[in-house]
């Protein structure tokens, strides 16, 4: 490209962009500084963390942290769950979205429109908390993984 065609920066323009570019660093800096506190802490010794000796860098390096959390049985259960309800709740949705979707895509499909304006409707307005919980109640899911799945 031939340098005199490139558009030039006025003085203004390089000192807005300077300010700006400060501006992001700052909040950049805001961002990254609690999270690289928190994974240095856990990368340290309790007593370290305790007397507040940890700023940036892990002092004192241990994973005992990580053997306590991962030595509690819960922690297990909730990773395991969290996979569970992921994976089936993607699989369900995507499923059932695609069920109705396809249809309704179609312009000769009889009853589009009814079935747009219900659907459009309930997802605009809710019927809350209480309503959902007593549909699962009387469907008889509660207290069961198909309670989150299902609704």
């Amino acid at each position: 490209m031939n340098k005199s065609a490139a558009i030039k920066e006025s003085a203004g323009d390089k000192i807005f962009l300077f300010i700006v570019y400060a501006f992001l660093l700052f909040i950049l800096i805001i961002v990254l500084y609690p999270l690289i506190y928190i994974l240095s802490s856990s990368f340290s010794s309790p007593q370290a963390v305790i007397s507040g000796r940890v700023w940036l860098l892990p002092v004192e390096p241990s994973l005992a942290g990580y053997k306590a959390i991962f030595s509690n049985p819960q922690v297990l259960t909730g990773y395991a769950n969290s996979l569970f309800y992921t994976f089936f709740g993607v699989l369900i949705n995507v499923t059932m979205t695609v069920m109705l979707a396809y249809p309704l895509s179609k312009s000769t499909f009889f009853g589009r429109s009814p079935i747009m304006v219900i659907l459009v409707i309930t997802m605009m307005f809710s019927g809350g908390l209480i309503p959902y919980y007593l549909t699962v109640k009387m469907v008889g899911i509660l207290d069961t993984r198909w309670a989150m799945l299902l609704p």
